[in-house]
């Protein structure tokens, strides 16, 4: 399983192995009370209990591997700890077998030796397959990434120059120009019409106020300043409160790097602009988590679907977030929900 192929967060993923081992629990409860209100003889329960166990074990294992990328070594894959965990399950559950029915009719032959050496070899196999592999094919893709990912930052950021570019030299420019062109007529007529020149200076400050209006904007587009001085959650939730539909924020864990926490306030930005202006929706959820080195944002809503991956804004969205070695991933069917997924690493 990559990152690319779920959705689910790292803390819904261990919630389902709690979920599973609640079950196993309350079955085994179950099981173990029908013994003891019944014949109290030979524990019988043992057995289902041992074979409900198995599953759990794997699937807490998978879970762990699949969530903790520490807890895989160089050189190796999570595919090679997956196996290494379930072989020693497999292993451990045969041995389990002998032992209890040993109990029962005596210890004999211990024969889990042999299905536990079977699965050895083949981790072993596994193992050699893998040392043995050249890294080059490895490296060569890392390089191609990282190599696409920059050439894809240097875009995005000379557009965004030219944005900027444009929206001063449109904007603000032009209204400070006019600005300076209303005090200059002021002042040649304080003297002589000084109702015209009262009037000129209104026009000035009211051109003064959208000025700063539109520089706030601008600034807001490339890093808000309440990002920096009061971080992702009040940034988020300053974004919804101008949003023209009803948005959840849930903010969790701690603050990352500027880089890493500006990506993620702009991918949850792109997603609530998308949501009010194309989406149809009427209720946004926005939840960011930092767990395990990683930082994932994830934007849903309940509108028509159809978002299309390729689109300008989308498009810019995910070079900013492949620049800091990041996935981005959006799901949208037609019909809805649409999901926007951001994984981006912050150590």
């Amino acid at each position: 399983m990559t990152d690319d192929d779920r959705l689910l967060s790292d803390a819904q993923l261990r919630h389902g192995v709690t979920v599973h081992g609640i079950v196993v629990a309350g079955i085994s409860i179950f099981l173990t009370l029908i013994w003891a209100f019944t014949v109290r003889g030979y524990f019988w329960p043992m057995w289902p209990i041992l074979v409900l166990s198995l599953p759990l074990a794997i699937h807490a294992w998978v879970i762990e591997v699949v969530t903790r990328p520490e807890l895989v070594p160089p050189r190796l894959r999570r595919g090679f700890m997956i196996q290494a965990g379930v072989s020693v399950a497999l292993a451990a559950f045969l041995i389990l077998i002998w032992a209890f029915a040993g109990l029962s009719v005596g210890f004999v032959y211990f024969w889990p030796i042999w299905p536990a050496a079977g699965l050895g070899a083949a981790l072993l196999v596994h193992f050699l397959i893998l040392l043995g592999s050249p890294p080059d094919a490895e490296l060569e893709r890392r390089i191609e990434v990282l190599t696409t990912t920059r050439a894809g930052a240097v875009d995005a950021q000379e557009r965004e120059l030219r944005r900027i570019e444009r929206d001063l030299h449109d904007g603000a420019q032009a209204r400070l120009v006019a600005l300076g062109m209303s005090l200059g007529l002021a002042e040649q007529k304080l003297a002589t019409d000084p109702e015209s020149a009262r009037s000129l200076l209104a026009e000035a400050r009211e051109g003064t106020r959208e000025a700063l209006e539109e520089l706030r904007d601008l600034a807001r587009g490339i890093h808000p300043p309440i990002l920096a001085d009061r971080g992702l959650g009040a940034a988020v939730a300053a974004l919804a409160a101008r949003s023209p539909v009803r948005v959840d924020v849930s903010v969790e864990g701690e603050r990352p790097s500027p880089a890493v926490e500006s990506a993620a306030y702009f991918v949850a930005a792109e997603g609530l602009a998308n949501a009010g202006k194309h989406a149809r929706a009427t209720r946004v959820e926005v939840r960011i988590v930092r767990s395990h080195g990683r930082l994932v944002v994830d934007v849903t809503d309940d509108g028509c679907g159809g978002a299309d991956p390729s689109g300008s804004g989308l498009s810019g969205l995910r070079r900013r977030v492949e620049a800091l070695d990041g996935t981005l991933l959006v799901v949208s069917p037609e019909g809805g929900p649409t999901t926007v997924r951001a994984e981006v690493p912050c150590e």
